[in-house]
């Protein structure tokens, strides 16, 4: 069995294993962040959405406002002529009018009321909220009972915690920009020369990595594989040894002697 081009595959794992701790270094930043903003787009949502509705109110109970006032202006005038009609049919036809706008009244009084009713509800349902959070009963609020201030503060404390983990991963990322680098080019380097002198083994390599493992070279620890810990049998041991490989039946990982990732690391 030729060796080398175990060694060189074992290289190229030492090498993509570090940059795989240059990228633990982030300590979940990128996914925490992303996790972050995903509430703060929630959040921003759930108070656009209540700004929305209140201005919704504003704007009708301003419009019935002035339907109110306009009606009251034109019963005015109606009474006003009622006391010069001629006659009893005009008379009558002005009480018509009057009767009309006093409806359109009492439609926009109990539109009014309705709004109001609603903005009460809103209002108990926010300090039942608050009273389930001064007694920290968190599991048991809903959207609708989370107060607007607290809703607000919540948005605001996300929107500070994303722009320091941001913060925080630019400078893990500036800080290692040059090893990346140059890990980066040596792994293309090394990958280069594996492709013409063991295919075969890059491809295994390769199809391993594909998926969830990015240790597809491991090291024999305790006569098992070190990624599954499934025993390696003991007529492979020997092979192993002399610098050959194993491929774990359990898992697929090619399982070498620790002594070539010391030799990798030199």
């Amino acid at each position: 069995m030729d060796h080398t081009k175990i060694n060189l595959l074992v290289r190229l794992q030492h090498l993509d294993n570090q940059i795989e701790n240059i990228i633990s270094l982030q300590k979940g930043l990128p996914e925490e962040i992303t996790a972050l903003e995903e509430d703060l787009a929630f959040t921003g949502k759930q108070i656009d959405a209540r700004r929305k509705v209140a201005d919704e109110h504003l704007k009708i109970r301003q419009r019935l406002n002035e339907t109110i006032n306009e009606c009251r202006s034109k019963i005015r005038i109606f009474k006003e002529k009622q006391t010069l009609a001629r006659n009893n049919k005009e008379y009558d036809a002005l009480s018509k009018q009057i009767e009309y706008e006093e409806k359109e009244i009492s439609q926009a009084e109990i539109q009014l009321q309705d709004i109001a009713h609603a903005e009460q509800r809103t209002i108990e349902t926010q300090q039942k909220g608050r009273q389930l959070i001064e007694e920290n009963r968190y599991d048991e609020i809903t959207e609708e009972m989370m107060p607007d201030d607290v809703l607000q503060q919540q948005l605001e404390d996300l929107g500070r915690q994303v722009a320091h983990k941001k913060e925080e991963l630019e400078s893990i990322v500036v800080e290692t920009a040059d090893e990346v680098n140059s890990l980066n080019t040596k792994i293309e380097e090394q990958r280069e020369i594996i492709q013409k002198e063991a295919k075969r083994l890059l491809d295994k390599y390769d199809h391993l990595r594909s998926g969830v493992i990015q240790n597809a070279v491991v090291k024999l620890n305790r006569n098992a594989c070190s990624g599954c810990n499934t025993r390696v049998p003991t007529n492979r041991h020997t092979m192993i040894v002399q610098g050959g490989f194993y491929l774990c039946e359990s898992c697929g990982r090619i399982v070498v002697h620790e002594r070539l990732f010391d030799e990798a690391e030199n």
